[in-house]
């Protein structure tokens, strides 16, 4: 479940490639530097570069929340490079009191626009075994 590593931006986080599940997962140490979006950035050109259909981004380790700023460039340009790169979903994964808390057994799903699809998961393993289904035309 360790992934090859792509690369580290420190203080900020580490993403890693999983090809068995066509996924990217950054594993975040802070989402409140300003390398926040820059991670991101690169993590979603890697996708394309890949062919990674999910980004999953791991925040077990409670990294914090990000600047407004960092929230908008997400929700506008940060959702448009994830499309521009074939990137199907975001899998968020929580940890299992956030997920049980909303009633999930699992994994939830949310809407996003765009054709995009958001899911919230218990495990590291969950989001991974999502992602895969996704990559496959399997998931819900």
């Amino acid at each position: 479940m360790a992934g090859t590593f792509l690369f580290h931006i420190p203080k900020t986080g580490k993403v890693t490639h999983h090809p068995e599940a066509r996924a990217l997962v950054s594993h975040w140490e802070s989402l409140c530097t300003p390398d926040c979006c820059t991670l991101i950035e690169r993590g979603i050109l890697e996708c394309g570069r890949l062919g990674a259909k999910s980004w999953i981004v791991d925040l077990t380790q409670n990294p914090g929340v990000p600047s407004q700023a960092a929230y908008d460039w997400m929700a506008g340009p940060g959702l448009d490079l994830c499309r521009e790169h074939g990137v199907k979903a975001v899998i968020n994964v929580h940890g299992d009191s956030h997920v049980t808390k909303m009633g999930a057994k699992r994994w939830s799903k949310n809407a996003m626009a765009g054709g995009m699809a958001s899911y919230d998961c218990k495990s590291l393993g969950d989001a991974l075994t999502l992602a895969a289904d996704i990559a496959a035309g399997r998931a819900a």
